[in-house]
């Protein structure tokens, strides 16, 4: 029995468990060394009092664990909290029952520390109320599924988006409410990403229990447990019906607008076109009538003034004035002609009306124009051709008005089936996204030749650095 009792006690003693032993009366006749530790006791102070007495237990549950104690004979992990000697305050868990030790009777009692536990459960359920919470006001829908995507859980607003009850949600009839144009991929996409254990985002569209149709955007992630384990899904359902409307208005008034500009810029390319044919008209109308009937007017100055007598200085110098301004007006005429249309890109072609231009230029502003040509323009198109030649013009007038330049450097060249115009200048420069004091037509009717004829126009300068124009345009 001795022995018995010996054993007894160093398995009482060395037990990792909080251990006490107390007398019929409850008052502590042996504590284990895990229990002082636990407790903050010293085991001579604890020796001989009660429960109560050490701070365990308060009368109240001494009287309700007693009473369980007499009708079952022992307790059975009944939680306790109590503060220990160091003001820490613990939860455990109370066990104890009747047992006899050399002929006498004894409760055991073991108390095993379960506050760490008890925390985490608190931090769960805490969170728990928090998520509830948070999702009974969310504004979007929100919903919980099992590892299989079975809905486990709805919140109010999925429920108003949908039309389904709480009890119709749980039976997964919301996939009966899939438009059934997006049905089969979205079911099938959903049950696919369940099964891998992947995120779900997707956007499909409903037909709710009111007979509404409506655009929703779905996503779902993945639970995963301290084994990694898909344990479930946690998602969003957002009404997304509006944002769709607007960007469907907004895709038709995109269209709208292209097809406006296009109307727009199709009817500026036949203005554009009317405009040269007018001024080829205009020309040829000035160079074969007013030129032809200056020519006569001069002849005619001329044969009088052979008739006039040598000696009449008066009269033979106004003959004279007279044929200097017609003269002048025939050079007029030339130089209106050949703005308006000049011949010389229909007589010799693209190349030697740039050289005209470039020297013309080069003349009235008294500055070097270094000009790089290596291509051929016999395949060039005639309106490509009158293109490149007013973009030209329009650029060297910008620079002769607007640049101060010193140099100017002019490159063509042909990059397979397209044409590449590149005008550089060392002048003042300007920021091209500043908006500007003035209007800059000159350089919107560049970008608009350039766009009429499907080519691209870059444009690029900076205060002091001068502007550098490149327009790319097809060959035909």
């Amino acid at each position: 029995m001795k022995e018995a009792d010996d054993k007894f006690l160093k398995l009482f003693h060395n037990n990792l468990v909080g251990m006490i032993l107390t007398d019929q009366d409850h008052r502590v006749t042996d504590i284990n060394d895990h229990l002082l530790q636990l407790s903050g006791l010293e085991r001579e102070y604890a020796i001989g009092k009660t429960g109560i007495e050490l701070g365990l237990m308060d009368e109240a549950f001494v009287h309700r664990m007693g009473q369980q104690m007499a009708d079952n004979g022992n307790l059975s992990n009944v939680e306790l909290s109590f503060t220990t000697k160091k003001g820490k305050n613990i939860t455990v868990l109370f066990s104890t029952e009747r047992i006899d030790i050399g002929g006498r009777e004894h409760w055991l009692s073991s108390i095993v520390d379960f506050s760490r536990k008890k925390e985490a459960e608190d931090r769960i359920s805490n969170s728990e109320l928090r998520f509830r919470t948070l999702a009974k006001t969310a504004p979007v829908g929100i919903f919980e599924t099992d590892a299989q995507g079975n809905t486990t859980y709805v919140n109010e607003t999925w429920m108003e988006y949908s039309g389904l009850t709480y009890e119709e949600a749980m039976r997964n009839e919301w996939m009966n409410m899939i438009h059934p144009e997006d049905s089969d991929m979205q079911v099938s996409g959903w049950h696919s990403k369940a099964q891998k254990g992947e995120p779900s985002f997707s956007e499909y569209r409903i037909i709710n229990k009111a007979g509404e149709l409506r655009w929703v955007n779905g996503r779902a992630i993945p639970l995963v447990n301290g084994e990694g384990e898909v344990t479930g899904y946690i998602g969003t359902i957002s009404d997304v019906t509006r944002t769709k409307q607007a960007l469907e208005l907004l895709k038709q008034s995109h269209e709208a607008l292209n097809q406006r500009t296009e109307q727009l810029q199709e009817l500026s390319t036949h203005l554009q076109q009317v405009r040269e044919d007018e001024r080829s008209k205009i020309a040829r109308e000035i160079h074969d009538e007013l030129g032809q009937q200056l020519t006569g007017l001069k002849m005619d100055i001329s044969w009088l003034k052979r008739k006039v007598h040598p000696d009449d200085l008066a009269v033979n110098n106004k003959f004279d004035d007279a044929i200097q301004l017609i003269a002048e007006a025939v050079k007029s005429i030339r130089h209106i002609v050949t703005e308006l249309r000049p011949s010389i890109i229909d007589d010799l072609g693209l190349n030697a009306a740039f050289e005209w231009q470039i020297e013309d230029f080069s003349k009235r502003l008294g500055i070097p124009f270094e000009y790089q040509n290596d291509f051929d323009d016999a395949v060039i198109g005639p309106n490509v051709s009158i293109g490149l030649f007013r973009i030209l013009q329009e650029s060297l007038t910008n620079i002769a008005r607007h640049a101060n330049a010193t140099k100017v450097l002019i490159n063509i060249t042909r990059e397979g089936e397209m044409i590449r115009l590149t005008i550089c200048d060392d002048g003042i420069g300007f920021n091209p996204s500043a908006k500007q004091s003035s209007p800059t037509f000159g350089l919107l009717g560049i970008k608009e030749r350039t766009y009429m004829l499907n080519g691209d126009c870059q444009i690029y300068s900076n205060p002091g650095e001068g502007t550098r124009i490149s327009v790319h345009i097809p060959v035909m």
